[in-house]
């Protein structure tokens, strides 16, 4: 007979348990090219107010100086997370999420899971991964909410879901697990609820003629309408960000109505804050109009270089000597093999232009013109054919799945 698990879980709370938590995903076996968190987010976003770490932490003084002071989430949510050990050996971990904007906005009472990571593929992982899920529920439960939902992390606007299918490495920002996640979770009481799906398209098989014939169409349009189309100016933050949450939030609850909650001013400054150090500028895109004698900003694009790619040898650490050489190299124009459209969107009264297809045209070219060999939407729900569908006539293809699961409270 085999040995029975005998597992606990506890919230985390000495220094030792937070160092445990955030380190075990470099402990989670690999069935394909995984890349583990970023550990400066998770650390920063952990260690709310520095107590595990203290003040004079030269790592927390650090993280601070990328990410600000306190995670904006905190905000309008909260969270508390739970270390499993089996036989006082670590094995997996939880986050417990209420996310107050979220049931504001949507008049329900959801809690939320995220930040599952589960270093064994047995009955241990399993045992470990219902205790995780019960002691999450009872956390959720005892602040009156009804249902739990995930994973998000921490929110429908970081990266979520499980991945269930597809073999090459992740993009920047997208999570990757092992395949037992998904059975796990399941008997743990979790049912699926929606697919999202990634899209890849390798720019390196689109015949010449194409480009040329795209171009002269987007030339024909861009004269017609007067949809004038640039990249971002991080010289003026503020203003930046705030046309940008504009059609983000109004675009993104038009295509994904389910689940959505809008993101906030901070947590979008945050992003862009950290982009603007990461990425070239030509990457993210704007589509203006004018109106009343003044440049309008009616669709955005953000796209990322799939810094993942660099990840996979810094375990994680956006400070590294590796990361910063591979920032200059970009700068000097070695690229990344793939560039990630994180968000394309319109303000809705635009959604039925031209303005959708120019911004999805523009974005191709730039990551073209960047040297990428190959561009990624994710995700897409697989419910939602206006999103997907675009793509798909511009000859991409679903490459992964990720799944999101849901399981009741009451």
């Amino acid at each position: 007979m085999g040995m029975v698990p005998t597992v606990t879980v506890w919230p985390v709370q000495t220094r030792a348990d937070y160092r445990a938590f955030v380190d075990l995903p470099w402990q989670v076996p690999m069935d394909r090219p995984m890349v583990r968190p970023m550990r400066e987010f998770e650390r920063h976003l952990f260690d709310r107010g520095r107590r595990f770490r203290g003040g004079l932490s030269l790592a927390a003084l650090l993280d601070a100086m990328l990410l600000g002071k306190d995670n904006p989430f905190y905000e309008h949510g909260d969270l508390e997370i739970f270390l499993a050990r089996d036989s006082g050996r670590p094995i997996a971990r939880i986050a417990a999420i209420q996310n107050r904007l979220h049931n504001e906005w949507n008049h329900d009472q959801v809690g939320f899971f995220g930040f599952y990571q589960c270093i064994d593929g047995g009955e241990a992982g399993r045992a470990a991964t219902r205790a995780l899920v019960e002691a999450a529920g009872d956390w959720l439960r005892s602040r009156g909410l009804t249902s739990m939902r995930g994973p998000f992390n921490p929110t429908i606007n970081d990266d979520c879901g499980i991945w269930t299918d597809g073999n090459v490495y992740p993009s920047f920002m997208m999570p990757s697990n092992p395949r037992y996640y998904a059975d796990h979770l399941q008997a743990a009481g979790l049912a699926p609820i929606k697919t999202l799906r990634v899209y890849r398209l390798d720019l390196t098989t689109i015949p010449e003629s194409d480009w040329t014939r795209w171009e002269r169409m987007a030339g024909r349009v861009q004269r017609a309408t007067g949809v004038l189309l640039r990249g971002a100016n991080f010289k003026d933050l503020d203003a930046e960000v705030k046309s940008f949450l504009t059609i983000y939030n109004a675009a993104e609850e038009v295509a994904n109505g389910w689940g959505f909650a809008p993101m906030s001013f901070k947590e979008l400054r945050s992003m862009a804050e950290l982009f603007q150090y990461l990425i070239d500028p030509n990457l993210i895109r704007a589509a203006e109009v004018e109106e009343s004698g003044a440049r309008k900003v009616v669709g955005a694009v953000i796209s990322v270089p799939d810094l993942n790619e660099v990840l996979r040898r810094t375990g994680g650490r956006l400070v590294h000597p590796a990361m910063i050489w591979h920032l200059l190299r970009m700068k000097r124009g070695t690229p990344t093999n793939r560039i990630r459209v994180v968000f394309l969107g319109v303000l809705p009264e635009y959604r039925h232009t031209t303005a959708s297809a120019m911004l999805l045209y523009d974005v191709m070219r730039m990551a073209r013109k960047f040297g990428a060999r190959e561009i990624e939407g994710s995700w897409v729900s697989e419910d939602n054919p206006s999103m997907y569908k675009p793509l798909e006539d511009h000859g991409f293809k679903v490459t992964d799945r990720y799944v999101i699961y849901e399981r009741p409270l009451t």
